[in-house]
């Protein structure tokens, strides 16, 4: 049933009377209730009391709901109309910051939808005081008024009577509705209402001169005219028991509001009512819905009626919210009333009571708690508790409600659905039906907060009270506006939240004994913030000006839709209390400046920090004077205690909540910085960047024990808060220079005399077709919606900012300046002055205009903070400027009461435009202590990057970047620069990342000095760090993109190839680098990334030959950039290989498989550059005929060409067809005369290898073509005439075209390459008989029999014969030589014979060139014919060219052509070629298919070489350091094809570790030892002591001695850091060790170990029992022995450990093996000894004395070992043992030395424990080397024994075994623990039991 009906329209007036309510006469609700509400509310609340309606059409337009007569003021008329909620249209769902806002920013054409008329609000008036039709109450007398009063106490006193009398007679449960159980008292709604307004006009005159937001508002508005004034005290005229009688009227309307809790009972009706819709509550009676609960008329429905109180309770009758509402209206009306009497100035104190206080507050705090609170938020269903079921409510719960008993039989057999609990979310759909009415509330207790106000400031009140108050009025802060309820839900909240804070800055005012309370309870407050972006700034700052807004300030908070902006209002309450604090100047300063001086005088004496002491106390006494001290005590409290919560460890007091807070207060205070309505943010932000500077500076390296106590995450939340500070700071004074007015620097007039007219509007545009505006001093133009003015608006005179102030600022120094004269300079401090002046004027102006308290406090503290530089200047210099700083002062000081005579100074301010005000900002602030204080701000931040700690340094890095991004003109300085670069070389790869990230941020900004850092960016592309590295990338390749023609963009890509082309590199830079040039190269939409087509064409006519036009797209000039670019990286690199490969990756794929998820994305990539190939070529082919044209015929010339022929030849091998239509524009240039001699060879190869690429590709006709031409005749000619690299590729391309499937037999290609062949052949059979040493030969016949091996090299190789297939068995015997080159021909492999033949010839000679040249064309047979390897093999010519006996060249070309082979059959395997040519050729049968491709032969030259690997490893002793690095080379591509086996491999390429000498040698093994580790994890463990063996014997042979002649065998690398200078040791393994897998896992780390270790442990060989003891014996024991254990040690001691529980498995296994061998020993030597020779009883025997002695064995102690009972060999093999243990022990030392660890912890330790996580990530706490060093027992030359040698090292092992026995506790066996039934892997046991028999598992208990 729909019950809405009745009030569709909102003139439709009805009446009803309930028969339990019946009027009595003296009752005035029958009669004058005043129920206003719109439709909407109306239809929320269908049940309603509808008792004598009395709705004018103008009253219900504009009045808001209220269930009581609620028309106490304007302002709750203004705010509360449902049909124009705040947040639409005027402010776009934010809120003003006060009730004037909203008349400031409504639309006009709003303010009569909104605001009551004039007329209608006497309409009202005439019905409140129905005997003054004619005036309105401010003229009513105060004899009717007090008559008016009276008659209201009189009738609720009559009431009361009647009441009791009523009582009496019919008891008192009568049935009837008393007064009280309606409105909470015994005043009526009406009567309520007729004192509010009486309080309304009586406000204006409380007398207390404090203008409220509430008076604001009545003063700004048309309602409340200034008719008042007669209406001063009024309330303190009224007779005093007349008061005394009302007030306790008002007070029991508040205490029953209190009692109120609208929201938790209707929860609790809610509750009940879900409880009995799903049958849980069985008999219990009926129940309500929440909006019978909440409707007006007090009855049930249905067909039988409930009387009231039939269900046993008030609460939950119908109609009992609706009531519940009234009393909580009736007492908030009563409130104001109350605060309004107790405010009023001479007001009985009668009417002051501390109980009416404490009620009033106590309804202030509740109504916030409890009923706004949840309301606005949405969280009154909190109280419920969580439904476990989500079934649907009733699903009409504004039926008629059905008893049970009532229901029909149908109804009754439909089940209900049924849980636990109701639904949350049900019950916060159902509380919006209070929400609302208590929503209608917002605007009455706005009134009320606003009284409260004037009260606290105009009285005294208590602490409690004013705690309770203050605490109510900041939870309001903690609103998280929902739109769920109602749409202007964050206007409504703002306008609390505004009068709330209004409330505490008065308390914060009054009461500075409470300020430091009031600021504590701040801290806990923000925790409870709301943290949504839409709900965390709220408060309004600044509103939007369109075209004049500023858009220069970087830190601006959230701006809504319309442009306002708005910040946090917790930081705008802190603004506010702070600004509030200012108290008026001194008018002297005498004291002070004595007090200054006398300082300033303590100072020059002093260290720095008295002097920074002497400026803390000159501006604190600065303060004192100005009045902004008690500013600064608050500023000083709330920084402090605000960063103390934030260093807090951990989630204590809840730092890391405290953190954000801090970010976000600080991003307010930097946005507000820039508005003169917030001159505090400036101070806090002051004493924010100070702390932050000092704790910072206390937390670097300088104090450990300060940076250790100090958390790290807080570190980095100051770091970026300074940071961002001082980036703030150099923005404004970037700002400041950049916008600079024209100020006047001198008095003389004159200096701006106009020149010529020009725009010079600050906007920025030109010269539009819009209104602009002549100045009439400077004729400058501007546009007038940018100030302001339009054409209907025009003044008579109108003046830009500048030509005011300087004629300002002129007529301001005639007053001010000292001595007369035109000549006297202005200064910049004589233009703030004036500026200064201007701002005051401008926020007196509207302060005064807006009245609005917050520009009042503002001026207030702006001449306070002028007061205090105006103080502090005169101690500074005597260089102030020119005016009269004492004159000013007076002046300044004089502002502080607002005059009349002032007005005349605003009247200029009015013509600054709004940017004009905006500039002034800008200037003032630069002139800050803040501002002024950049340098230090900068210095802290620099100092901070030289700390000792890497996160420190890291961090103010990155500070520093913000600074840099801000303004990169800092980066010149040469303290930032400093500090900047030393960090490219820090050892920490976080610092370094974040110097690059600065300087490329610094060079993107400015280009032009991006060569500037080129070289060090360059550097690091190098860097271990792989972040560095791919930050470097990204760097160029955003230089790249911004700027093509960067100076060093060939070396940077170079560069970036060379990394991606190193096998070791990162896959993730490997992947950047490929897209990177895949986005610089072969990205067609590059163009669109950065540069400009203005900057292309520029460039592109920058291009010799070429003249770009329009004509050419945008695309087409970038493809020729970049096509310039891969010329230029050609010509840096010298080689196109690099380029080459990149390319074949990006258009066919780099190997990476087709299983990740980025297939299709590189497959679109690939496409993407197979389509801009043929762009690129045709720009290098352009660029190859513009160099042409332009050709200057210079010998440089020839690299040029070089590099473009390059370019084109990597085309050729990656994409030949490209290059098939340009082959005519390559093939002039085998002529070989090309004006560039010294580049010839280079020139006719390239074209030649381009010619070989392309071959494959010429159609029939075109082969047909060339040949016909001098292609082949030029080629030939090159054999002739070049060098032989120039040869081989001529005769390459030759036998490409004789090859070509379309050549016939016999074709002229063909023809000429078997001549050529001849030839060379003749010439080699002539000439191997001529000379055994062809060194001694001339040189034509030395060049020739290089040409001619090197031609007839390539034809055997290159050269494919049909029928030339070697059987399985090959007779060498068939290579001899044919004397009768008639007989050569290719068919057979004739030719390929006799070449063999005679190139064995050749191997012969003497000299080394030769035997490598005919090794090197011997090669071509081995590659194209692997079989003749098993007859090489067999004629010994492979042991022979790998022989010692081989020199050193001819060693080497045996290695480069073993490589080439493998390659080349790796390359023939993999690609399928040999397959594809065949099955290319016609009339071949199957069975020549299969044994023609020769795959069967590929494995033929590898299992011959695999026959040779035991040389290959000796011949990693070799001293030449080329043939190791080639050596290493082909073992790479022997792992890689499986052709040796790794277990042997690896322990050689560990020695190679110690190649210190051939970094690349080193580095190739490192890459192999990488490959291999992560193939198999566990052999490099398994492998290292043998690893550690072959090293040791590397160093000996290969490195015996150092530079000075020492030996030198050692583990250690000592590197020099660049730019800092430090030395870094490290081991010869730790490049294995960190890049391999070792070190990721625990049990691989521990098994390497235990293998180092293990070289100590005791060999069976080595009993004394059963050595031999003879001398040689002994010597080599020594020699092989002990320097390996040292080596060894040196390892263990240095190596890169990654826990804790490193160092201590290597102290475990110490300690077990020296507490078994150790003692084994001493037994031994006492054994031998005898006569208590070292007994373990005695600390000291006769031996160790001897050994502190100059000369122990001439001591008495020592005739023991010379009495002849002593066996000296025997004592010599037990102190070479004892030796073993030394280094043992030492070691043992050194790491417990060197980590700080403590015997406790080495004593606890168990090899089985888990890392403990706070003993992971450590470090060295002493950086110095170990010293194993050991004596040596045997002379070298001799046999006898070094007898001192061997007493000191008795000696020393008995000390270290008693220093280590004392440490340790008894030896004792760790036994595993097993479960009883557990199951164990067999493997698991094999190896624990191995383990036990090399090493016990022996530990301290």
């Amino acid at each position: 049933m729909n019950h809405h009906h009745h009030y569709n329209t909102p003139h439709h007036n009805s009446g009803f009377k309930h028969p339990e309510m019946a009027p009595r006469p003296d009752d005035q609700l029958s009669s004058t209730t005043i129920i206003n509400r719109p439709p909407q509310q109306i239809q929320q609340f269908p049940y309603a009391y509808q008792t004598n309606f009395m709705m004018p059409p103008a009253a219900h337009a504009v009045q808001p709901f209220s269930p009581t007569n609620i028309i106490s003021s304007p302002s709750v008329a203004t705010f509360n109309h449902p049909d124009m909620p705040l947040s639409s249209p005027a402010f776009n769902g934010k809120t003003p910051n006060s009730f004037g806002d909203v008349l400031e920013s409504a639309p006009s054409n709003s303010f009569n939808n909104r605001m009551p008329s004039a007329a209608d609000d006497s309409k009202n008036e005439e019905k409140i005081f129905p005997g003054n039709k004619e005036n309105d109450p401010s003229a009513t007398s105060i004899a009717e008024l007090t008559n008016r009063v009276e008659q209201i106490v009189n009738s609720a006193e009559s009431r009361e009577a009647a009441s009791r009398e009523s009582s009496r007679a019919y008891g008192e449960n009568n049935g009837s509705v008393t007064l009280e159980a309606v409105h909470g008292g015994p005043l009526t709604s009406t009567e309520l209402s007729q004192i509010s307004l009486f309080c309304n006009s009586a406000g204006d005159g409380n007398g207390s001169g404090v203008r409220s937001s509430s008076e604001i508002v009545n003063k700004s508005s048309t309602m409340i005219d200034l008719k008042n004034k007669n209406m001063v005290g009024n309330w303190a005229k009224l007779d005093g028991d007349l008061l005394a009688s009302l007030t306790p009227m008002l007070q029991e309307h508040v205490v029953s509001a209190v009692a109120v809790d609208l929201v938790g009972e209707g929860r609790d009706v809610i509750s009940k009512y879900m409880e009995a819709s799903s049958h849980l509550i069985e008999n219990g009676g009926p129940a309500i819905s929440i909006h019978q609960w909440m409707m007006q008329v007090a009855r049930y429905s249905g067909p039988n009626s409930a009387p009231l109180g039939s269900l046993g309770g008030a609460k939950v009758e119908p109609g009992a919210g609706y009531r519940r509402l009234q009393i909580l209206c009736s007492g908030l009306q009563s409130a104001y009333i109350l605060f309004s009497i107790m405010a009023s100035p001479g007001i009985d104190r009668r009417a002051v009571e501390d109980d009416t206080i404490e009620a009033c507050v106590n309804l202030i705090k509740n109504h916030i708690q409890k009923h706004i609170i949840p309301s606005l938020s949405n969280t009154g269903h909190l109280g419920v508790a969580s439904s476990t079921s989500s079934s649907k409510p009733p699903q009409d719960q504004d039926d008629e409600y059905l008893h049970p008993e009532m229901m029909s039989p149908m109804s009754k057999k439909t089940p209900m659905p049924r849980r636990s609990t109701p639904n949350r979310n049900d019950v916060a759909k159902s509380l919006k039906a209070v929400y609302g009415p208590i929503l209608s509330t917002i605007g009455l207790f706005g009134t009320i907060l606003e009284s409260a106000e004037t009260f606290i400031i105009t009285n005294e009140m208590d602490d409690r009270l004013l705690f309770t108050v203050c605490a109510a009025s900041l939870s309001s802060l903690t609103i998280d506006s929902s739109t769920a309820v109602r749409a202007d839900t964050a206007s409504l909240a703002s306008l609390v939240q505004v009068s709330a804070m209004n409330l505490a800055v008065a308390i914060f005012r009054r009461y500075p004994r409470h300020r430091s309370i009031i600021t504590e309870d701040l801290f806990p407050l923000m925790l409870k913030l709301p943290t949504s972006k839409r709900s965390l700034r709220t408060y309004l700052v600044r509103k939007s000006h369109g075209s004049t807004e500023m858009t220069n300030i970087k830190h601006s908070p959230y701006a809504n839709t319309s442009g306002h902006e708005y910040i946090q209002p917790i930081t705008a309450l802190l603004l506010l209390s702070i600004q509030t604090c200012v108290t008026m100047p001194f008018q002297s300063d005498e004291d002070i400046t004595e007090e200054g001086n006398a300082d300033g005088g303590a100072e020059g004496s002093g260290s720095d920090s008295n002097q920074f002491d002497g400026e803390e106390n000159k501006n604190s006494k600065a303060n004192d004077t100005s009045g902004l001290d008690a500013c600064a005590a608050v500023c000083n409290q709330f920084t402090s205690q605000m960063l103390q919560r934030c260093s807090r460890k951990g989630e204590e007091g809840g730092a890391s909540e405290f953190r954000p807070i801090l970010h976000n207060l600080i991003d307010d205070l930097l946005f507000v910085r820039q508005l003169p309505e917030y001159p505090s943010a400036e101070m806090i932000l002051f004493y924010l960047s100070q702390r932050l500077g000092h704790d910072l500076l206390r937390a670097s390296s300088m104090s450990k024990s300060s940076a250790q106590q100090m958390e790290a995450t807080y570190l980095a939340t100051a770091m970026d808060a300074l940071g961002k500070i001082t980036s703030a700071v150099a923005s404004g004074l970037l700002l400041n220079r950049e916008s600079r007015f024209q100020l006047p620097e001198s008095m003389s007039p004159g200096q701006f005399d106009p020149k010529e007219e020009v725009n010079r509007c600050f906007c920025g545009r030109g010269n539009l077709d819009t209104f602009m505006l002549d100045c009439d001093r400077c004729h400058s133009w501007y546009h007038g919606s940018c100030v302001g003015i339009t054409k209907d608006t025009v003044p008579e005179v109108w003046l830009c900012d500048d030509c005011i102030l300087q004629t300002v600022i002129l007529e301001q120094a005639k007053v001010f300046a000292r001595g007369n004269g035109n000549s006297r300079p202005l200064t910049t401090s004589d233009h703030n002055h004036v500026l200064r002046q201007l701002l005051l004027s401008h926020l007196s102006k509207k302060s005064h205009t807006f009245l609005s308290p917050q520009a009042e406090r503002a001026r207030e503290f702006w001449i306070a903070t002028w007061v205090k530089e105006l103080t502090l200047s005169k101690n500074i210099s005597n260089d102030v400027g020119t005016f009269d700083l004492r004159l000013v002062r007076s002046h300044v000081i004089a502002q502080w009461p607002y005059s009349r005579l002032q007005e005349h100074r605003n009247s200029l301010s009015k013509y600054l435009s709004t940017d004009g005000y905006q500039r002034i900002m800008t200037c003032l602030v630069a002139s800050t202590e803040l501002s002024q204080n950049f340098p230090r701000l900068l210095g802290v931040l620099l100092r901070l990057v030289g700390d000792g700690m890497a996160s420190i340094r890291k961090l103010s890095l990155k500070a520093i970047l913000q600074v840099v991004n801000v303004d990169p003109a800092l980066m010149a300085q040469p303290s930032v620069r400093k500090e900047v670069s030393r960090c490219f070389h820090d050892e920490a790869i976080s610092v370094r990342e974040a110097a690059v990230s600065l300087v490329g941020d610094y060079v993107l900004q400015t280009p032009n000095l991006a060569t500037a850092f080129h070289a060090t960016l360059l550097e690091r592309i190098l860097d271990r760090g792989v972040s560095v590295r791919k930050r470097i990338v990204k760097i160029f390749r955003d230089i790249l993109l911004t700027n093509p023609a960067y100076a060093g963009r060939a070396t940077a890509c170079h560069a970036m190839l060379q990394r991606a082309a190193d096998r070791k590199e990162d896959d993730g830079v490997r992947d950047l680098i490929h897209e990177t040039f895949h986005i610089l190269w072969f990205n067609s939409k590059a163009f669109t990334m950065g540069t400009s087509t203005l900057e292309l064409l520029e460039l592109s006519n920058s291009t010799p030959g070429r003249k770009a036009s329009q004509d050419g797209t945008k695309a087409e000039l970038y493809c020729l950039e970049a096509s310039k670019q891969m010329v230029e990286v050609v010509k840096v690199s010298g080689s196109p290989e690099i380029l080459t490969s990149l390319v074949k990756g990006l258009l066919f794929g780099f190997n990476e498989g087709d299983k990740d998820k980025k297939v299709a994305e590189r497959k679109r990539r690939q496409e993407d550059a197979r389509n801009q190939c043929s762009s690129l070529v045709s720009s290098v082919i352009e660029l190859l005929l513009a160099f042409e044209e332009n050709r200057e015929q210079n010998e440089d010339d020839g690299k040029e060409l070089v590099a473009l022929l390059s370019t084109l030849s990597v085309f050729s091998e990656a994409y030949p067809e490209l290059l098939v239509p340009h082959i005519d524009t390559l093939v002039p240039y085998l002529k070989g005369d090309n004006s560039a001699k010294k580049y010839e060879p280079s020139i006719v190869s390239t074209v030649s290898i381009v010619v070989s690429h392309v071959s494959s590709h010429f159609s029939r006709a075109e082969l047909n073509r060339l040949m016909a031409g001098e292609l082949s005749t030029d080629l030939v000619n090159i054999a002739y005439k070049f060098p032989d690299r120039a040869v081989s590729a001529a005769v390459e391309a030759l036998c490409a075209l004789t090859n070509h499937p379309e050549a016939s037999q016999g074709s002229i290609q063909e023809k000429k390459l078997l001549k050529l062949s001849i030839q060379f052949y003749s010439y080699l059979l002539k000439t191997k008989d001529t000379c055994a040493d062809l060194m001694k030969a001339k040189k034509s016949v030395r060049d020739n029999v290089r040409r001619a091996l090197s031609a007839l090299g390539s034809v055997c190789r290159f050269y494919e014969c049909d029928d030339a297939i070697d059987r399985q068995n090959l007779d060498f015997n068939n290579f001899g030589i044919i004397s009768d080159v008639s007989k050569l021909e290719f068919a057979k492999n004739s030719l390929s014979n006799a070449c063999f033949a005679i190139f064995m010839e050749y191997l012969q000679k003497e000299d080394e060139a030769t035997k490598v040249l005919a090794l090197r064309a011997m090669n071509g047979i081995f590659i194209s014919r692997p079989r003749v390897v098993l007859a090489a093999e067999q004629m010994g010519i492979i042991s022979a060219t790998l022989s010692d006996d081989a020199s050193a060249g001819v060693q080497l070309e045996s290695l480069k052509c073993w490589r080439d082979i493998l390659l080349a059959e790796e390359k023939r395997i993999e690609s399928g070629a040999a397959k594809a040519k065949m099955a290319a050729k016609k009339n071949i049968t199957v069975s020549k298919k299969i044994s023609g491709d020769q795959d069967g032969d590929a494995c033929i030259s590898g299992s011959v070489l695999t026959n040779h690997a035991t040389r290959l490893y000796e011949m990693t002793l070799i001293s030449d350091d080329k043939i190791r690095y080639h050596l290493v080379d082909l073992i790479g591509h022997l792992l890689r094809q499986g052709l040796i086996n790794p277990m042997e491999t690896v322990p050689y390429l560990l020695a190679l570790q110690g190649d210190v000498k051939c970094p690349q040698t080193r580095s190739l093994a490192l890459k192999l030892l990488v490959s291999e580790g992560e193939k198999r994890p566990d052999m490099l463990r398994q492998r290292i002591a043998a690893g550690i063996k072959a090293a040791f014997n590397f160093q000996r042979n290969v490195y015996p001695r150092d530079e000075n002649g020492m030996p030198r065998v050692t583990a250690l690398i000592q590197n020099r850091i660049e730019g800092t200078g430090k030395i870094v040791t490290q081991t010869l393994f730790d490049s294995v060790w960190v890049e391999s897998s070792l070190c990721n896992k625990k049990a691989q780390r521990q098994g390497l170990y235990k293998q180092i270790i293990g070289l100590f442990e005791k060999e069976v060989s080595s009993d004394i029992t059963n050595l031999d003891t003879k001398t040689c014996d002994l010597k080599r024991h020594e020699v092989d022995k002990l320097p390996l254990l040292l080596f060894a040690s040196q390892i263990l001691a240095h190596l890169p450990y990654n826990s804790l529980s490193d160092p201590l498995f290597i102290i475990y296994h110490s300690s077990c093996i020296c507490a078994l061998d150790g003692n084994e020993i001493l037994v031994r030597f006492a054994a031998l000894l005898g006569n208590d020779i070292c007994d373990p009883n005695v600390e000291e025997d006769e031996l160790e004395q001897a050994a502190k002695l100059k000369d122990p064995k001439e001591s008495k102690q020592a005739a023991i070992l010379f009495n002849g009972n002593i066996d000296s060999q025997k004592f010599g093999h037990l102190c070479v043992e004892a030796s073993m243990m030394i280094i043992l022990l030492k070691l043992k030392n050194f790491l417990r030395n060197s980590y700080g660890i403590s015997e406790t912890r080495i004593s606890e330790y168990l090899p089985s424990e888990k890392d403990k996580l706070f003993e992971k990530g450590v470090s060295k706490l002493d950086e110095s080397l170990f010293d194993g060093s050991v004596e040596s027992i045997f002379e070298d030359s001799k046999s006898d024994i070094d007898w001192d040698a061997a007493i000191r090292t008795y000696a020393t092992f008995r000390v270290l075994m008693r220093e280590g026995s004392a440490d340790d506790a008894p030896i004792h066996v760790q036994q595993s623990p097993t479960k009883r039934g557990s199951k164990r892997k067999r493997d698991e046991i094999d190896i624990e039991q191995t383990e036990d028999i090399i090493s016990p598992k022996v530990s301290p208990p």
